[in-house]
């Protein structure tokens, strides 16, 4: 799939919003059924991958992560390893909230700045 242009990141396509309407309509084993089938797939599609085409994005990954790095200053890493952290604790404060509304999902942070922010999987 070719990545989505700026504009329309935000935007819900119609293939979406039918799609979601289908999963709020669906029951609790049809539910368990879909993700599990999702879980097989997956797995088997892993599988599936060679060695090789497993490793290369990895390594990829890896030189281009390194080469950044290198390049950075003490005080860029510092902010980045801080940055780093604060997601993570944003992350893990919206999986456990309790939250029924992306509308209703805020996390305070210590500086006293408030983030908006929606993950889908602590939407229920």
């Amino acid at each position: 799939m070719p990545p989505k242009k700026r504009l329309s990141l935000s935007r819900n396509s119609r293939e979406a919003k039918r799609m979601r309407n289908v999963r709020s309509q669906e029951s609790a084993e049809e539910r368990a059924h879909r993700l599990n089938s999702m879980r097989v797939s997956a797995s088997t599609s892993r599988a599936n991958e060679s060695s090789p085409e497993t490793e290369m994005p990895l390594a990829a990954d890896r030189a281009r992560r390194a080469t950044l790095r290198a390049s950075q200053s003490s005080s860029q890493r510092e902010l980045r390893l801080t940055i780093d952290q604060e997601q993570r604790v944003l992350s893990r404060e919206a999986a456990l909230s309790r939250v029924s509304s992306s509308r209703n999902l805020y996390v305070h942070v210590p500086d006293g700045s408030t983030f908006n922010i929606v993950y889908p999987e602590a939407l229920p």
